[in-house]
């Protein structure tokens, strides 16, 4: 009982800051069935990984490991087709559809403010970048 109520720290909601915003609703609706199946699992890693999000996750019983795995893919499926800055409807591009670069899953409008440096993702929120061409 003491080990569970220690988890939760260790679970998706206190972990959202890896990603961008745009994700959050999904990894939420991921952690409530995480928890139908393994009350107590931790996440052990969260990242965003070639435009999209990846999980690795402990604690979970041997009973529950292939409902777990199906979970897992299915939300790193969503998250290729969800803006990773606003939640909308995207996919996986890179900055101006350059044939090579960093991969984000974006939608248009997004995708255009990323191509120009506009905006980033610190700490699971969307920051503005300061206009370089202004800066001295």
């Amino acid at each position: 009982m003491q080990d569970e109520q220690r988890r939760p720290f260790d679970q998706l909601p206190q972990q959202l800051r890896a990603v961008g915003p745009g994700w959050h609703p999904l990894l939420l609706r991921l952690h409530e069935g995480l928890r139908v199946h393994a009350a107590g699992y931790r996440v052990d890693d969260l990242k965003e990984k070639f435009g999209t999000v990846r999980i690795q996750v402990s604690g979970v019983p041997d009973s529950a490991g292939g409902e777990i795995c199906v979970l897992l893919a299915a939300a790193e499926e969503r998250s290729a087709v969800t803006c990773e800055f606003c939640g909308a409807a995207g996919r996986q591009r890179r900055r101006d559809d350059a044939s090579l670069g960093w991969i984000k899953t974006v939608c248009d409008s997004c995708h255009c403010a990323w191509s120009q440096h506009a905006i980033m993702i610190v700490g699971g929120a969307v920051r503005s970048r300061p206009d370089r061409r202004t800066q001295t």
